[in-house]
């Protein structure tokens, strides 16, 4: 029974995200919060931008940034973990 509902919550989870993607593929804001970590300096090896380690950063110091960074840096941080969890699986 548990691996019948591990598996609809990881169903759930695909779908929220292809949902999001869509929804930021149409308001054109895909990839925005990667841009702005990549312009404050946060980067990864291969020069991309590395939004989780941003994110941590956003979350931290809230006070600097506005509402919409804070959400995207949110956003982030969730999704990253969702990932990390399906990796250890």
């Amino acid at each position: 029974m548990d691996k019948m509902k591990e598996k609809r919550e990881s169903i759930a989870k695909n779908y929220f995200l292809q949902k999001a993607n869509k929804r930021m593929e149409k308001k054109g804001t895909k990839g925005e919060f990667t841009a702005k970590a990549k312009k404050a300096g946060y980067t990864k090896e291969d020069g991309s931008g590395d939004a989780q380690a941003y994110a941590k950063h956003v979350l931290a110091n809230k006070d600097d940034f506005d509402e919409e960074t804070i959400k995207q840096a949110q956003f982030a941080a969730n999704v990253g973990k969702m990932a990390k969890e399906k990796k250890e699986e």
